[in-house]
């Protein structure tokens, strides 16, 4: 397939994938915005291997909530058979060794300080460990609690994210 009519077949995929708000079903009703959605590049390409441009994760960006210092709590780790779900990207997990910025600090050198990620590396397809499920939900509800607005990613935005939310008693709005 030439790269016009790759273009063509992806033009118009709208990133991110599954980005949907939650809101607050407890009796106290927090007040912080919460949403979910795919990792960059999901709803372009699907499952598919492949490295992701820069112009999707751009696409990616700006599909996300217009708003100032974004919290990005990010469930990305690897697949199944040990795949990084970051081998897609110009960057890495924080949580690596390696030469590629981290995914903050590119977010730093493209958005300069609109960003901030937070990061608790999974499983794709395999849930999550309580153990892991309590520290993600510890940093949601803080980072609510200070009226940060927070998008929860995984892979595709549906499972792990969605587990995520339930947990601190948030249902899709």
């Amino acid at each position: 397939m030439n790269d016009s009519n790759e273009s063509k077949k992806y033009k118009l995929v709208k990133e991110p994938m599954n980005l949907r708000e939650w809101r607050s079903v407890s009796a106290s009703g927090e007040l912080g915005r919460v949403f979910t959605c795919g990792r960059p590049g999901r709803a372009t390409f699907g499952r598919e291997r492949r490295q992701i441009a820069e112009s999707v994760i751009n696409s990616w960006i700006a599909g996300l909530p217009n708003v100032d210092n974004l919290q990005i709590v990010s469930l990305l780790g690897s697949k199944r058979n040990g795949f990084s779900e970051f081998d897609y990207y110009p960057f890495r997990s924080s949580k690596v060794v390696g030469i590629r910025s981290t995914w903050q600090d590119w977010l730093d050198a493209h958005y300069a300080g609109r960003f901030v990620v937070h990061e608790f590396p999974t499983i794709d397809a395999q849930g999550m460990s309580p153990d892991v499920l309590v520290a993600v939900r510890t940093c949601v509800l803080y980072l609510i609690k200070k009226g940060s607005p927070v998008v929860v990613v995984d892979s595709a935005g549906a499972e792990r994210t969605a587990r995520v939310c339930t947990s601190i008693n948030y249902r899709p709005f």
